[in-house]
């Protein structure tokens, strides 16, 4: 069986694995220990990978095969005779439904990404000693019942008062449970004294004139700036789906005890604290960080919460605690791998001394099902440019041999133990396959094709468990 070399680039692209022909076997080598696979009982589909990131490699093989690694592929080459152009094209519509875009995401110039938004991933990603805890609180009421969360800055027009925003891009068949407006609270010139401030959305051809959504007092609680968040309901996006895909909001501010006229609040007046407009002199990356934010929280029917309900919190604390302490030991992988190279030595002397049956079984146990590492990266296939975090994630993938006598540890159903004791009497019936028992998902933050950040939380990327089915 010959294997391209392209197609072994393939592999080291997106793992720490890669493929060797060897006298008519195919060999898979991982961190010094090879499993050897006939040819004919061997297809390099069956090692079993996540769904999502199995829809990746086959989206990118052809573009590997075309040697299109940050170039234009040759003119003179052709693709291979298995690879047909529908087939490419189907694979990256599957795949961008699955990220929930309708295109790949064109940027042509650089996005600021909302300091909340990169706080919400940390805190989901349990990175939670980058936060400030000062600044940021956990939207506790708002997340319930979401897997999406997406940022709108306002559009800024010159000479408004009012924060208008562009919400057509949220799909149709994404359900918004709940939005806030977020606005930067500086510290001024009046004092602690109190000021009511009340929020209307603007008036349109469904809804004529202001309707007042909020009114709230304000006080100055400290010396340094704050964001105020104001909750919306999902109704108003019920009105803005039938309509252009704009909200519009306007705010009142009314002051007891300072002298500040009651009027609609803007930016660079004496004594404001509500930022709407830039700040004269302001450069843009500083005002890009200040200026209204729009959140809206949604799911798209499909895939796991953010905020797991209460039931599920539990098991889904103690998965995250067990990814953390996994990623705490990279750190020292080093060190493991020479002390794992001493041990294989020593072991492999010792199955010397032992005599053939010890080796035989020391290669059985080696060859059961279980999972192995395969860390994809996205600088290495290029989607670093609009996926702002992670920069790459530990998938694991399952591989091994399902031969009786099952154990305990190889997750198996009753149906697999049953179709394992019929193989090792019947050839006919094929042994049961090492397969992902369990999956969890991972939160990503990227740029969409809007140039819109979104945080979202993708089901079923990382193989916590292995067995034989």
């Amino acid at each position: 069986m010959h294997l391209d070399c392209d197609v072994r680039r393939l592999f080291q692209m997106m793992g720490t694995m890669w493929w060797r022909e060897k006298r008519g076997f195919v060999t898979l080598e991982h961190e010094d220990k090879p499993w050897t696979l006939h040819v004919s009982h061997f297809s390099w589909m069956s090692i079993m990978f996540p769904a999502n990131l199995l829809g990746l490699m086959i989206l990118l093989l052809p573009q590997v095969l075309l040697g299109r690694q940050g170039g234009s592929a040759d003119p003179g080459s052709r693709p291979p005779s298995w690879y047909k152009p529908g087939l490419s094209q189907s694979l990256q519509t599957a795949l961008l439904s699955r990220l929930g875009l309708q295109a790949w995401p064109d940027l042509r110039h650089s996005t600021t990404i909302p300091q909340y938004l990169l706080d919400l991933y940390r805190f989901h990603s349990r990175q939670r000693h980058l936060l400030d805890t000062r600044r940021f609180r956990y939207p506790t009421q708002h997340i319930q019942g979401a897997n999406t969360i997406r940022s709108f800055h306002h559009l800024g027009v010159a000479g408004s008062f009012q924060i208008s925003f562009n919400v057509s891009s949220i799909p149709r068949d994404e359900h918004v449970t709940a939005a806030e407006l977020r606005l930067l609270r500086g510290v001024t010139s009046c004092g602690p004294a109190p000021r009511r401030v009340s929020l209307f959305v603007s008036g349109g051809s469904w809804n004529p004139g202001p309707t007042l959504l909020e009114s709230r007092h304000l006080v100055q609680t400290g010396d340094s700036d704050t964001w105020e968040s104001f909750g919306l309901g999902s109704h108003l996006f019920d009105w803005m789906q039938s309509q252009v895909g704009h909200l519009t909001f306007m705010l009142e501010v009314t002051p007891t005890d300072c002298a500040l006229h009651p009027g609609p609040l803007g930016a660079g007046r004496p004594g404001e604290h509500l930022r709407l407009r830039r700040s004269p002199g302001q450069n843009e990356r500083n005002w890009a960080q200040e200026r209204p934010l729009l959140v809206t929280y949604s799911h798209d029917g499909r895939g796991q919460l953010l905020a797991p309900p209460a039931g599920q919190r539990e098991k889904w604390l103690s998965m995250q605690a067990a990814r953390k302490r996994r990623k705490g030991g990279q750190g020292r992988e080093r060190e493991r791998k020479r002390k794992g190279k001493r041990n294989t030595r020593e072991k492999e002397r010792r199955v010397k001394r032992q005599g053939g049956r010890a080796a035989r079984l020391d290669r059985l146990a080696r060859a059961r099902c279980r999972r192995h590492p395969l860390y994809v990266d996205f600088d290495d296939v290029g989607w670093n440019k609009w996926i702002v975090a992670p920069s790459g994630y530990q998938a694991y993938f399952c591989l091994g041999e399902c031969r009786f006598p099952l154990t305990d540890h190889m997750n198996s159903s009753s149906h697999a133990m049953v179709q394992t004791l019929v193989n090792s009497v019947n050839s006919a019936v094929p042994r049961t396959c090492c397969v992902p028992t369990a999956l969890s998902p991972i939160a990503m933050l990227y740029l969409d094709q809007h140039d819109h950040v979104v945080l979202k939380n993708y089901q079923d990327m990382v193989v916590e468990g292995c067995g034989c089915r």
